[in-house]
Parts: C-alpha cells; structure tokens; sequence
C-alpha cells in the first residue's frame, strides 16, 4: 500500500515535495535554534566561560566590551547555521539532479533529524508549545520522507543505461 502511494505520487514529484519540506525544515529549524541560542543567552555563557578560563573578572571588560564579545559569539553562530543552510542547499540541488551520493545524505539527513527531533521534544517546553507540536509533526515528516527514499531508491537516482547500475 506505501510502495503504491509512493509511486502513484511519481519520482519527481516526490523529490520536489523533499526539496521543498527540507528546506522548509531547515529554515524554521535555523529561527528556533536562534530563538533558544538568544533565549539560553549561550553567548554570555561562552564569554564567562573564556573569561574564567583566561583569568579575567568578567567585571572588567565593562558593559560595552562583554556586549560586542557577545555579538561576535552571536554572529559566529548564525554565520554557522547559513553555512549549514548553504550545504544543505548544495546537497539538495544534487539530490533534486538525481545523484546517488546526495540521496544517501538526504536519506541519512532524514533519519538523523527524526531522532533530533525527538530529543528536542523533551526541550519543547522551553520555547513553548509551537517547538514542542513542531518537533512532533516533523519526526513523522522526516520518517515519511526517508522512507519514501527508501522505497524509491532506483527512482531517485540516476542509473546507468548500459548496464543498469547506479550512477556515482
């Protein structure tokens, strides 16, 4: 009954629809990640934590000096999540272009995010009940998306005509 709704819905069709809810995913993903990096205020954590470390009396480096120390830590993790975003871009490009080594990252990209997903459930509460509900919902979204990889694997991928073997 998968295989037939998986086929009924057509090979590029599908791997439209993964583009899509990935990219989709990765975006909402990056805001809620920003949310909890501001919410924690990790970057203070960091300073304290380099300060100690050097010595320093967090007191010294005055309002003005911990705030751009912060902005540096801040913007350093942001640049981390577009660099993330951009791989994920380059990789679901090649996906989209039928290659074998992009659908094996998509695959495994669904499967790891299923179980981050669902070790964010238990931090749900934190950022309230939209993190909470979207984790969720995207546990089974990634699955189905997998699984759809999964059973369309030939579909999804470039094969050689001569003799039938995946493309590299």
């Amino acid at each position: 009954m998968i295989k037939k709704h998986f086929s009924n819905l057509g090979v590029n069709r599908f791997t439209a629809i993964t583009v899509f809810i990935l990219l989709a995913t990765d975006i909402i993903n990056s805001f809620y990640l920003r949310i909890y990096w501001v919410h924690k205020n990790i970057s203070l954590s960091y300073v304290e934590q380099i300060a100690s470390s050097q010595g320093i009396d967090i007191n010294q480096i005055g309002k003005s000096g911990l705030m751009e120390l912060k902005a540096v830590i801040d913007n350093g993790f942001f640049f981390f999540l577009l660099i993330i975003l951009v791989n994920n871009l380059f990789f679901y490009f090649f996906y989209f272009r039928k290659k074998i080594w992009a659908r094996s990252y998509v695959v495994f990209y669904c499967m790891s995010n299923s179980v981050l997903a669902l070790l964010f459930v238990a931090e749900g509460q934190l950022l309230g009940a939209s993190w909470f509900t979207y984790n969720i919902l995207t546990i089974g979204v990634y699955f189905y998306l997998a699984m759809g990889n999964k059973i369309l694997k030939l579909e999804t991928a470039e094969t050689n005509p001569a003799d039938g073997r995946l493309e590299q």
